[in-house]
């Protein structure tokens, strides 16, 4: 028995990205930070020197997820299609809710590649902590925040999601209620997700906008074209079609420079939506939960670039059905010259046969005056005396009859030519 040569790797990627064993109380920064022009392995190498800067090791070369545990302070690592996500836990609380952590080295900020799109602050309390609702009322005072019972009661979870402070991070506080150590880095792990699916998520809602602006020109143009269709004189078909080939052209640059962003964004919002059912959420009393928070601030923009496609989508079968249109048009302007061409031809070719038919008199003439004097002149040459005059009185009685014989085989030839007329 031979082994498939991806065995290992299939093997090892149910276990590629796996939760950590977190506890109480801890500090999280988490970044999402987008690749830009630079590939994955450029990333991977000024990360690997970021974790050696912290006191770690470098990572291995082509790995996609990396966690490395140090003192109290732990790095992880992981790799999207078109960014990454690198997380620091540190096991202290910060009251002063400060964007950095104990342990990492000066500038550590300028030493992460790639620009900044989403991250989140998480300050989880242990169960013994005292006052965690008086503390999340302190903490987001300023603002209207949510919150719930999570992970079957395991936990308590409050955020108002608003980018603040330094690095513009959304601030979340845990409360362990009763998680154990796998419990709370799945939670963890899927509150950070669901920021940064988010955030990646809304990128394309600017796309979506310029998509409207540029979608209601074309239709403007669209509509005076069609408007003008019905009033187009014969030989103005082409220049229409040339128009509209145009605007196809552009709607179909337009559909192919958003349709990878749309359908990344519907992606990362199915994501979002899938993180949030699995932290299983209880209602508190007087706070939206974060699956009420996210359907009513994230839902609007998910329908603002599905409306876009759908108007782009629209556009292009309007543009296709006019062009139809016009191309029915010209092929029957077209088929109606190539009919009067074909009549022409056909007119000509009847005249001839005509003249031909009128001609046949002449032709039956010709052919019996050649034929009579041939047949003499063979009778003259072979004969002489009586049996000569003979042949020629017999060959003028025949006359009538080589006549009828000419005209016969003439109407013959004639006949399917005529028959085709």
């Amino acid at each position: 028995m031979q082994f498939h040569s991806q065995r290992q790797m299939i093997a090892n990627e149910v276990h590629a990205r796996p939760f950590q064993q977190l506890g109480a109380p801890l500090k999280v920064l988490h970044f999402a930070l987008m690749l830009e022009e630079k590939s994955i392995a450029e990333v991977r190498n000024e990360i690997s020197e970021f974790f050696v800067a912290c006191g770690g090791q470098a990572m291995e070369p082509g790995a996609s997820f990396y966690y490395q545990q140090l003192e109290k302070l732990a790095l992880r690592w992981e790799a999207h299609t078109e960014f990454y996500t690198l997380t620091l836990y540190h096991n202290q609380l910060d009251s002063s809710w400060e964007q950095t952590l104990p342990g990492l080295p000066e500038g550590w900020s300028d030493q992460l590649p790639g620009e900044l799109i989403g991250g989140v602050q998480i300050q989880v309390l242990a169960p013994s902590t005292e006052g965690d609702e008086q503390m999340a009322k302190d903490l987001f005072k300023h603002h209207q925040y949510i919150g719930s019972n999570v992970m079957r009661g395991a936990a308590r979870v409050w955020t108002d999601f608003r980018a603040e402070g330094e690095f513009f991070l959304d601030r979340i506080l845990v409360k362990n209620i009763d998680m154990h150590g796998y419990q709370c880095g799945r939670l963890i792990q899927r509150l950070c997700e669901i920021d940064t699916y988010r955030a990646v998520a809304l990128l394309g809602i600017e796309p979506a906008r310029k998509v409207m602006q540029k979608v209601t020109k074309l239709d403007r143009e669209l509509a005076e074209i069609t408007v003008k269709l019905s009033e187009l004189e014969k030989g103005d078909e082409s220049d229409t079609l040339d128009a509209l080939m145009i605007l196809s052209a552009q709607a179909e640059e337009i559909s192919a420079d958003t349709v990878n962003r749309f359908s990344a964004s519907d992606a990362y919002y199915a994501l979002v939506r899938m993180r949030i059912s699995e932290l299983e959420e209880v209602r508190i009393e007087g706070l939206q939960t974060l699956e009420q928070f996210i359907e009513r601030r994230v839902d609007p923009a998910m329908r603002t670039w599905r409306a876009a496609a759908q108007r782009l989508e629209r556009l292009s079968q309007r543009i296709a059905r006019a062009s139809n249109l016009l191309r029915s048009r010209v092929d029957l302007s077209t088929e109606q010259k190539i009919h009067g061409l074909l009549s022409s031809m056909n007119k000509r070719t009847r005249r001839q046969l005509n003249l031909q038919a009128k001609l046949e008199t002449f032709s039956i003439i010709v052919v019996t005056y050649y034929l009579f004097d041939l047949v003499e002149r063979t009778i003259r040459h072979m004969t002489s005396g009586e049996p000569e005059e003979i042949a020629i009185n017999w060959l003028s009685y025949s006359l009538p009859a080589i006549v009828i014989l000419v005209w016969w085989y003439v109407r013959r030839v004639t006949k399917e030519f005529k028959s085709d007329d």
